[in-house]
């Protein structure tokens, strides 16, 4: 069959499926959105469990897509890894389908000498069960130690258990509200697989939060096709309803990747393969341990006692702004563990180390693994990473502290170990993200950090003695 009339095929028995199955009105979009796709590619579900569904000519296409973005998971490997992890790819494949790229997954495995560990998630229950069943068979008609195992459900809700919109979806992932009954798919797998489904998803944006969550540091996310972004083009124009968004191009791509924990890796709208120039789809990036904040948080304070628990107890001393000093300016701010800078103001005296940035790591919320020793407010405890600077006790001095990154959400850990491990892994994490772009730019350039010789007062609130200003990352 040749590849327009497929296209022409396909868009017809997507339109006709739609048509006679658009439901009673929801009130929520996200769900009525849902419940649609459940519907159509449940009756389509035959379709994409024949042949016609993977014609010839996109079968080298896919084996090409496939092992690129396998290959591209092993290179990216994070280095603390050891070899038997390596040997081992967990990959969670979104909008499995019928099982389309599970052949292609264990062909690219045994070339490149790993075992593959594969979730199959699909929206369309009659999908997920011939995936199941397809997946069965694969496994016996081959050697080695891979597993497939399919669920059906929807990716965003799966992986942050809160209802799956656009906003909440961003707002969970930023402060860390995700329902405990997801952890299966957080933090879990080495590469996240989007194929040939991204512009049926609600919007962009929740996808690749999900796929952030999902994914270890060093993962890969991949969003592919076979037959290229014009070919969604042309089924987001035929049918909305069941493809609202295209794929994103390059330029749009690194734009849903600025607030996220990721950078691009690769991106090609087409390659020559099997000596034959086609147009596919191919967009790919690598998890970071950290991410850029929408908005900046400056705060200016005296710097409290706290509960000396910082050094005392976990070897890394901290200083303090509870939140009583900024109103009720903390509330926006969600608990978790941030990267940024921090100046102890010059004084009177010249004492060393005062008016110098120095690089930070700080924590925002309530200390939950001091079990019944909680903070009773909000606290930011900023714990400096020094070099060959030193820097005295600053106990009630004033200091500046700018917020840029996020690492992770506030955790309640099984032991103060696990807790030590946690804050010397951030502290790694922050003081080789603050060398890298943009982050290293902000330390340098940021006034409110560089130049304190004047009493400065936030725009967002506050006064002389303490304030705060939470503004665009575009100011620097």
């Amino acid at each position: 069959m040749k590849e327009s009339s497929f296209q022409e095929d396909f868009v017809d028995k997507q339109k006709s499926v739609s048509a006679n199955n658009t439901g009673d009105a929801v009130t929520d979009a996200v769900e009525n959105h849902l419940d649609h796709q459940k519907v159509v590619f449940d009756d389509m579900s035959d379709f994409f469990n024949s042949d016609e569904a993977t014609p010839p000519e996109v079968v080298p296409v896919l084996n090409y897509l496939v092992k690129t973005a396998l290959e591209q998971c092993i290179a990216n490997q994070v280095q603390e890894e050891d070899e038997e992890h390596i040997r081992k790819v967990k990959v969670l494949d979104i909008g499995c389908g019928t099982g389309a790229l599970f052949d292609f997954y264990i062909k690219a495995a045994n070339e490149l000498g790993v075992e593959l560990d594969i979730t199959g998630l699909d929206l369309s229950p009659k999908m997920v069960d011939y995936a199941n069943e397809n997946a069965k068979a694969l496994l016996e008609s081959n050697e080695g130690d891979h597993s497939i195992i399919c669920k059906s459900g929807d990716f965003v809700n799966a992986v942050m258990g809160i209802g799956g919109s656009v906003k909440e979806s961003l707002v969970g992932f930023e402060n860390g509200v995700m329902n405990d009954d997801t952890t299966e798919y957080r933090n879990q797998f080495d590469m996240v697989m989007i194929n040939a489904c991204f512009g049926n998803f609600f919007d962009s944006n929740s996808p690749t939060t999900a796929a952030a969550n999902s994914l270890k540091t060093g993962g890969v996310f991949a969003i592919a096709h076979p037959l290229g972004a014009s070919f969604v083009e042309k089924l987001h124009e035929e049918n909305t309803a069941t493809v609202p968004n295209c794929l994103p191009s390059k330029n749009e791509f690194e734009n849903m990747l600025q607030f996220q924990p990721f950078a691009m890796v690769d991106f090609q709208s087409e390659s020559k393969i099997d000596g034959e120039q086609k147009e596919i789809y191919l967009a790919t990036a690598v998890k970071k341990p950290h991410r850029m904040l929408r908005d900046i948080v400056r705060l200016r304070g005296k710097v409290d006692n706290g509960y000396g628990r910082g050094g005392k107890k976990l070897g890394f001393p901290t200083a303090n702004l509870p939140s009583s000093l900024f109103a009720d300016a903390l509330e926006n701010v969600p608990t978790g563990v941030y990267i940024g800078g921090a100046v102890i103001e010059k004084s009177d005296e010249n004492v060393e180390g005062r008016g110098i940035t120095h690089k930070a790591v700080v924590n925002v919320g309530y200390s939950p693994t001091f079990d019944g020793q909680e903070n009773k407010e909000k606290i930011v405890e900023a714990h400096l990473i020094l070099g060959e600077e030193k820097l005295s006790d600053f106990y009630g001095e004033t200091m500046r502290l700018a917020l840029s990154g996020y690492l992770r959400p506030e955790m309640k850990f099984p032991s103060f170990p696990d807790l030590i491990k946690a804050i010397t892994n951030d502290v790694k994490n922050a003081d080789e993200s603050l060398d890298i772009e943009p982050y290293s730019t902000f330390l340098k350039n940021d006034s409110f950090l560089n130049d304190n010789e004047m009493i400065w007062i936030g725009k967002s609130g506050g006064d002389e003695e303490a304030s705060y200003e939470f503004s665009s990352t575009i100011e620097f």
